[in-house]
């Protein structure tokens, strides 16, 4: 049978470890229907970081990095679009990686978590569009996996939504937000409401044998552990603002301490090779966890994990606090109560599937002070947010697969099945 070709563009192994949850969980379903005849070609960012990272032999990585894609594989796809009817034209810009990639893929699986919001600005939003415009000049089709949109105020990112999204063959909403976004600017035939995909990332029985041991050799873990997953890019957020984001996290992971509650540090984003604070938690993690007074009660592993590691972790912690999203999404995929610091729509939307949506911060407000304020609120009504999450677990899953569910019918479509 013909092999089934997916390139996955805007997510990569290393750094985000939300961005490899989604690809985790999208490989995983997409090789449970195709099985042997699926290749995938990862689109990466962090080509010699993923390389050493990839858990499937059936991935090709593809170096992808935002100057190679804005100023050398878009043009060449703007005259692939324009001549690649003659053939000594065609071959030679076929020579390019990156088109010769989408060329000899059958569909393209955008999995960005976010993308064309105002608040990204216009450098996020024009590399967020050709992201998807190089494929569709080659003539491959674009479909979204599950993802936060809009709002789309700025003139420049409403135009450049206006003018893609409609020619995708898929977009997948990740909550009612989005949807309303979308809806607002006139698109909503292509549209499908669903849940994160990495809602049904696979547990991995090796890391949940290894964390269960670390946990059962160590009394820090017990059932009085807060999860705190501490975030860069709140960070540059707060500091914008003129708001000191790593005293606030020492200064709360002290009062916990003091209240009795032992802390384990997460970094939802690292990269262990680079100091860098884009897609890497790590430095701002190190900042505070140096800071606070009293370490026996703090546990921080200054190391890169795997999105399976992370979420053994958050498993193992009565709540989480977080500022990282797909760090929410763990806790809520482990029932764990989660309240969060974030700074967009796409958090509100994604707890409202839960009617949870009352436990959100905007970075804008935090102050030490506040935050202990919203948690002790917060843990007191620990017993009707479990409830909560019971509630609506299910539904919640079944949403997150229809992800596959909506891409595999339409690759079957494009490959002939």
């Amino acid at each position: 049978m013909k092999e089934v070709v997916i390139a996955i563009t805007a997510a990569s192994y290393s750094g985000n470890k939300g961005a490899a949850a989604m690809l985790q969980s999208s490989i995983r379903q997409l090789y449970e229907k195709y099985g042997t005849r699926l290749k995938i070609n990862l689109m990466s960012v962090y080509p010699e970081e993923d390389k050493e990272q990839i858990p499937w032999d059936f991935i090709r990585i593809v170096s992808c990095k935002p100057e190679q894609l804005l100023f050398i594989a878009f043009p060449l796809a703007v005259l692939y679009k324009v001549f690649h009817f003659l053939p000594p034209v065609k071959s030679l810009l076929l020579k390019n990686k990156i088109l010769r990639a989408y060329y000899e893929t059958d569909a393209v699986l955008d999995e960005a978590g976010i993308s064309f919001v105002d608040s990204r600005g216009f450098v996020m939003n024009t590399y967020g569009f050709v992201c998807a415009a190089v494929p569709m000049l080659m003539g491959t089709p674009v479909l979204k996996y599950s993802q936060a949109m809009g709002t789309f105020h700025s003139f420049w990112n409403r135009f450049l939504a206006k003018w893609i999204l409609p020619k995708m063959r898929l977009i997948c909403a990740r909550g009612k937000g989005t949807l309303d976004n979308l809806k607002g600017i006139g698109i909503e035939k292509n549209v499908k409401l669903c849940a994160d995909g990495a809602f049904t990332m696979a547990d991995d029985p090796y890391y949940l044998k290894q964390v269960e041991a670390e946990a059962q050799k160590d009394a820090f873990f017990n059932d009085k552990v807060v999860g705190l997953s501490i975030s860069s890019v709140v960070r540059k957020k707060c500091d914008k603002l003129g708001i000191d984001y790593p005293k606030i996290m020492t200064d709360f992971i002290d009062r916990l301490n003091e209240d009795g509650w032992n802390v384990l540090i997460i970094a939802n984003g690292a990269r262990i090779h680079s100091d860098k604070p884009r897609n890497n938690d790590l430095p701002v993690c190190d900042v505070v966890y140096e800071s606070v007074k009293n370490k026996e009660m703090v546990r921080w592993y200054h190391k890169e994990m795997t999105a399976e590691e992370i979420r053994a972790y958050i498993g193992k912690c009565r709540f989480l606090v977080a500022s990282r999203f797909h760090a929410m999404i763990g806790a809520l995929q482990q029932k764990v109560p989660v309240l969060l610091v974030g700074w967009s729509h796409k958090y509100q939307e994604v707890l409202d599937f839960f009617e949870l949506g009352q436990y959100a911060i905007d970075f804008s407000d935090l102050t030490a002070e506040s935050l202990q304020k919203e948690f002790e609120k917060f843990i007191q009504e620990e017993e009707t947010i479990r409830g909560k999450l019971d509630e609506h677990y299910e539904e919640v899953m079944e949403s997150s697969k229809k992800n596959i569910v909506y891409v595999s019918e339409i690759v079957d479509e494009i490959v002939g099945e």
